[in-house]
């Protein structure tokens, strides 16, 4: 809270200023409302806007269209209709019949005349217009509804007209686009023989299955005959022609008389032999006999079985009738002719399959096409009756667009008129000076904000002391009253300088550097040391006015200025009178130097103490810096600033000055701070030793 205060008192000038004209203001604004804003009635009135349904219509294929009722959700109708109450449109015409439309020279200062409010979560708007007089407020109500529902009329008329010359045009092209798809369709149809692809489709897929089905019958009957062909002619040993060459041979009537005979020769043959040596006559003759005979049976097969090898005929088929071989070979023939024959069906209803399948790829084809055709055909018709049904909607319903507004009461007037709130404007004003005075504190805070005690603990120096309250009145007006304890421990705390010369400095006037320096003085003549104060502040002279001395004149070349003693111990060297442009110059070229070493060479002061001019308000400060070594810079709690301290202590060091420490001026926590320099102060010693 202190810190508040002085933060508020540290600004004090620029708040005063602020607030005045806040507290002006305030009153000139409610001067202002009581005299010269008049009363205002204001005329109430309800809308109410029902929920409306459409038409339906059929779209075919597309589905069907139906117009529902407005839905808040998608869309706010109430929004809708705050803009139209609120158009230019309307204002103007409701301004154009007003008493007192002259008093408005634009359309936005008469409509703030009128307030349009929605209510949420209903279908609800409330509408109110203010006048001068009772009679004027509803009036302008009365004509503000009355303009509106015209208003309305207008745009559903205009909407119903370009709705309907809208869909002219596209219920001709939807026409043009219908019969495009129909004659396109009729003509693809005729062309490729196509009326109902899915029965043509499935006649032929019926056909294709049912000769699939007689192929696979024939095709297992000629395996089954081969199967038996084949065992019959491992049976018998020979393949199927050797069976046909074999059984044709033996129905050859010739053929087989030759071999009777040649059969009949060998048994003759056989017997001469066995009777007659190979060389005698009888069986030569015998041998070119069957020679011949052999001969003839050759020329037979040649002749009966053209072509075929002596391996493929079984020249022994036929010796009698009883030859059982017979009936294997007429059954082995049988069935691979009956094999053959299966196989030559199966190739045929093959073809046919094939044929078949090429009808059903060339429907399949233009099938894709076909459906294509009858989709935009359905689509096209679709559209044309959709636009159809969208237009005679448009002329039967055109309050979907805009709905029916109703007047759920009429306007009516309030009592009380409305008067400027006197509390409301003197609630803002103190607000506005409180908000407004936090925002100016803390924007000035933020340039220059006050040095705080954490401040104090990142600069590396020493506080020395913590002054609490300091009685500038009674202190040189009693010099030898008791000095306070806490410039007596300030005292104490430079006993052991090792150059008795001290200069006391701050960063800015009014932090009580000159105070210090005197409590100083004081303590150190209680303590018995000899004191000599010199008045460094050639431009204020602070020290020699309190103290009651006149300054003092210098010459050029003069000798050094002789002190005048204040109180026993106590000397004071005031002021010279110095011109404020040459006090750079007196600094610069020494004099002060000379001075300084003149007065301790024959003064035979125990310390000397220099009141200097603020580091930050003077230039000369740093120069006396360099020739009194030890300084001692003071600072007053909740009023020096942050940056011009750190400048100066940086400006001090730059010079080379060795500031001893600090003293706090104005702190009511003392003996805290107190604490902490001396906790400074020793660790600084005992870093040095």
């Amino acid at each position: 809270m202190k810190q508040i205060f002085s933060i508020a008192r540290k600004h004090w000038l620029p708040l005063l200023g602020f607030n005045s004209a806040v507290l002006a203001a305030t009153i000139y604004a409610a001067f202002y409302a009581s005299t010269s804003i008049p009363p205002v009635w204001t005329a109430n009135a309800k809308l109410n806007l029902p929920q409306t349904g459409g038409l339906s219509a059929n779209l075919g294929p597309l589905g069907s269209t139906q117009t529902t009722a407005l839905n808040f959700k998608d869309v706010s109708p109430l929004d809708v209709q705050l803009a139209i109450l609120t158009s230019d449109a309307v204002m103007k015409r409701v301004q154009a019949v007003d008493p007192e439309k002259s008093l408005y020279s634009k359309v936005s200062s008469f409509s703030q005349l009128f307030v349009v409010t929605p209510q949420p979560a209903t279908t609800l708007i409330e509408v109110e217009a203010q006048g001068s007089r009772p009679d004027l407020a509803y009036k302008r109500l009365f004509t503000f509804l009355e303009v509106y529902q015209q208003r309305l009329n207008e745009l559903r008329r205009k909407d119903a007209e370009v709705r309907v010359q809208y869909t002219q045009e596209e219920l001709e092209q939807a026409r043009l686009n219908l019969n495009q798809a129909q004659a396109n369709l009729s003509n693809f149809q005729r062309s490729t023989g196509l009326v109902d692809s899915p029965e043509q489709s499935k006649g032929l897929i019926s056909a294709i299955n049912n000769l699939k089905t007689t192929q696979a019958t024939l095709i297992a009957q000629g395996q089954a005959n081969a199967t038996q062909a084949q065992a019959a002619a491992v049976s018998l040993g020979i393949t199927p022609q050797q069976a046909m060459n074999s059984l044709r041979l033996g129905e050859n009537k010739e053929y087989q008389a030759t071999r009777t005979q040649l059969s009949q020769l060998e048994s003759t043959m056989a017997v001469t032999r066995s009777k007659y040596r190979d060389d005698s006559p009888q069986v030569q003759s015998l041998l070119q006999q069957r020679q011949q005979l052999l001969r003839q049976l050759n020329q037979q097969i040649a002749v009966a079985i053209p072509g075929a090898r002596p391996a493929q005929i079984d020249t022994t088929l036929g010796n009698g009738p009883n030859d059982s071989r017979l009936e294997l070979m007429v059954e082995l023939i049988r069935n691979q002719t009956l094999a053959q024959g299966a196989q030559q069906q199966a190739k045929q209803i093959q073809k046919q399959v094939d044929k078949l399948n090429t009808e059903l790829n060339f429907i399949t084809k233009n099938q894709a096409q076909l459906l294509d055709l009858q989709r935009k055909y359905e689509i096209a018709e679709g559209v044309y009756k959709g636009i159809i049904a969208q237009s005679e909607q448009s002329k039967t319903n055109p309050f979907n667009a805009y709905p029916n507004v109703q007047t759920l009461n009429e306007p009516t007037i309030d009592p009380r008129p409305s008067i400027p709130n006197l509390r409301l404007i003197t609630t803002g004003g103190i607000l506005a000076a409180i908000f407004g005075s936090m925002a100016l504190i803390f924007f000035l805070e933020n340039r220059n904000p006050l040095l705080k005690p954490k401040d104090l603990q990142q600069v590396e120096l020493p506080v020395l002391g913590s002054i609490p309250h300091l009685k500038q009145p009674s202190m040189e007006r009693n010099l030898a009253a008791e000095i306070d304890i806490e410039f007596q421990r300030l005292a104490s705390s430079i006993l052991m300088l090792e150059h008795p010369c001290l200069m006391v400095t701050s960063a800015t006037a009014g932090e009580g550097k000159t105070t210090v320096t005197l409590g100083l003085a004081l303590a150190l003549v209680n303590f018995g040391f000899r004191v000599l104060v010199i008045d460094g502040d050639l431009r204020k002279a602070e020290m020699s006015r309190r103290l009651g001395k006149n300054r003092i004149k210098s010459a050029a070349n003069a000798s050094p200025p002789m002190p005048v003693s204040v109180s026993p111990g106590f000397d004071l060297l005031p002021a010279l009178s110095i011109p404020k442009q040459k006090i750079p110059e007196f600094f610069a070229r020494g004099s002060f130097e000379r001075n300084i070493k003149a007065l301790r060479e024959s003064g035979g002061y125990d310390y000397v103490l220099v009141d200097s001019p603020p580091v930050g308000l003077a230039s000369e400060t740093n120069l006396m810096s360099a020739v009194v070594c030890n300084v001692l810079f003071v600072l007053r709690s909740g009023t020096s600033d942050r940056y011009p301290v750190m400048n100066s202590l940086e400006q001090l060091t730059r010079y080379n000055a060795r500031i001893m420490g600090l003293v706090v001026n104005g702190s009511d926590s003392h003996t805290s701070v107190y604490r902490y320099g001396y906790g400074r102060q020793r660790e600084l010693l005992e870093h040095e030793a």
